[in-house]
C-alpha cells in the first residue's frame, strides 16, 4: 500500500453521492422546461434508482450515475455495466416498471470502447436487438465472475420480450462531465434566471437548498420524492433575491456556535448592559449581530451589493439613531440614573423595530439591521445610553488602571 493510501479513505463514495445529487439537480432543471406542469412530475435519489423520474406515481425514467475520478474505459464486462442492468432487471422482475413507459440511463465518465456492445447502447446508434440481446446472453452465461455473478443471473431470469423491451430503453452516456465541469453545465440551465455575474453565488445557494431538501427526503420513510414544482418555486425564490430590489438571506436562522452572555465583553454588549438589558436581549443582540456581519461580508464576497452600498446603509441606520435619540431625549430627566437607562431601553427598542430599516426595498430581514446597529454600537458611533461614552470611556480607564 503506497503512502498516500487508505483503506478508511471515503473521498471517492463521497465524490460519487455528491456527483449523483448535483447531475439529478442538472436534469431537473432540463426536464423542468422539458414537461408541461413540473407539480407532475417527481425526483428522487436512491429510491428506485441512483435518481429516478416518476409522474402519475408511475417512473418513466431510471438513471445510474458511475463517478470516476481518473478516466478509464466501459467495457462489455464491466460491474459498473452489469450493477446497472441488475438494478434494472430487479425493477422489471419486480414489475415496479412499466416496459412500455420507461428509459434507462447509464451515466458514466468513463470512455466507451469504439465498436462492440457498449458502443451498440449509445445515443445516436443504430440499434440490433437481437444482436445485443445475443451478445449480453453469451455474457450472462459466463461463469467465474464472482463480482457480475448475481448480475448475470437477474439479467437471465428476464423473458426474451423483458431483454427486448429493455435493450430498446437503454441509453449509455459515456464521458460525463466530472463533477466540477458539470457545475458549469447547470449555470447554462441557469442563463434566463440569474445574471451572468451572479451565476456562482445563484448556484451556492440552489445547491445549499437542493441539498437540504434531499436529505429531507432521503431521511423520510415515505415522502422520499422532490416534486419539480418544489424546484420551480426554489428558483423563483432565489430570482427573487438576485434582484435590484432585493438581496439573498443566508443567515436568518443561523446562530454563532458559543453565546457566552455573562462572559461577553464586546462594546455592543456593554452598551447594552448600561441601560439594563436583560440577559434574553442581550442574547438576541449577541444572535443578530453575528447573522449581520455574516451577512454583509457575504454579499460583498459575492458582489452582491454595489460599491459604497453597506458604507451608505449604515450611515442611514446611524441618523435613524439620532433621530430616535434627539426626539425622545426631551421627555426625559438626563440627570436621573433611572430615567437615562430607560431612555437607552426605549431608543433601542425603536431602533430595533420600526427603525429597523431594510437595505433595499423587498428585503424583509430584519436581522440584518438590528445586527447592524450593534455594529456600530461596537463601534462607539451610536449608543444607547445619552452618556455612554463618558461611561464606557471611564470602564476603559479602570480596567487599564486594574
Amino acid at each position: 500500500m503506497g503512502s498516500n493510501d487508505n483503506k478508511f479513505d471515503a473521498t471517492a463514495s463521497m465524490l460519487g453521492y455528491l456527483y449523483q445529487a448535483r447531475y439529478a439537480l442538472y436534469l431537473s432543471l432540463r426536464k423542468i422546461r422539458e414537461v408541461t406542469d413540473p407539480d407532475e412530475f417527481f425526483v428522487s435519489i436512491e429510491k428506485l434508482d441512483d435518481i429516478a423520474f416518476e409522474s402519475g406515481g408511475n417512473a418513466v425514467e431510471l438513471l445510474q450515475t458511475k463517478y470516476h475520478g481518473t478516466v478509464g474505459n466501459l467495457t462489455d464486462r464491466s460491474p459498473d455495466l452489469w450493477k446497472t442492468i441488475r438494478v434494472w432487471a430487479d425493477a422489471i422482475a419486480n414489475n415496479t416498471v412499466n416496459l412500455a413507459a420507461i428509459s434507462f440511463t447509464l451515466i458514466t465518465t468513463q470512455a466507451p470502447p469504439a465498436s462492440g456492445l457498449i458502443a451498440s447502447l449509445t445515443p445516436g446508434q443504430e440499434r440490433n436487438v437481437e444482436t445485443i440481446k445475443s451478445a449480453l446472453n453469451g455474457i450472462a452465461k459466463e461463469t467465474g465472475n464472482a463480482t457480475n455473478a448475481a448480475a448475470y443471473s437477474a439479467y437471465d431470469s428476464l423473458a426474451d420480450w423483458q431483454k427486448d423491451q429493455m435493450i430498446r430503453a437503454i441509453n449509455i452516456l459515456c464521458r460525463s462531465e466530472n463533477i466540477i465541469d458539470l457545475a458549469d453545465l447547470i449555470k447554462k440551465e441557469l442563463r434566463t434566471t440569474v445574471e451572468k455575474k451572479f451565476e456562482d453565488a445563484f448556484l451556492t445557494r440552489l445547491e445549499g437548498e437542493w441539498f437540504k431538501r434531499f436529505i429531507v427526503a432521503m431521511s423520510s420513510a415515505q415522502d422520499k420524492e422532490i416534486c419539480l414544482g418544489e424546484v420551480v418555486s426554489i428558483l423563483d425564490d432565489l430570482r427573487a433575491q438576485f434582484s435590484m430590489t432585493n438581496l439573498t438571506a443566508d443567515y436568518a436562522d443561523i446562530e454563532p456556535e458559543d453565546i457566552d452572555v455573562e462572559n461577553d465583553e464586546r462594546v455592543f454588549v456593554e452598551q447594552l448592559r448600561l441601560v439594563g438589558a436583560s440577559s434574553m436581549a442581550i442574547r438576541g443582540a449577541i444572535v443578530n449581530y453575528y447573522r449581520a456581519f455574516e451577512q454583509r461580508s457575504r454579499w460583498s464576497r459575492d458582489g452582491l451589493v454595489k460599491p459604497g452600498e453597506l458604507k451608505t446603509y449604515l450611515k442611514r441606520l446611524e441618523e435613524e439613531w439620532q433621530n430616535h435619540h434627539s426626539l425622545m431625549s426631551p421627555d426625559f430627566d438626563l440627570s436621573n440614573k433611572d430615567q437615562c437607562k430607560k431612555l437607552g431601553r426605549d431608543v433601542y427598542a425603536k431602533c430595533q423595530n420600526e427603525g429597523a430599516l431594510a437595505i433595499r426595498k423587498d428585503f424583509n430581514h430584519p436581522y440584518v439591521a438590528r445586527g447592524s446597529y450593534h455594529s456600530l454600537s461596537d463601534d462607539m458611533k451610536i449608543g444607547w445610553h445619552p452618556n455612554f461614552q463618558d461611561l464606557l470611556g471611564e470602564k476603559e480607564e479602570e480596567q487599564g488602571a486594574a
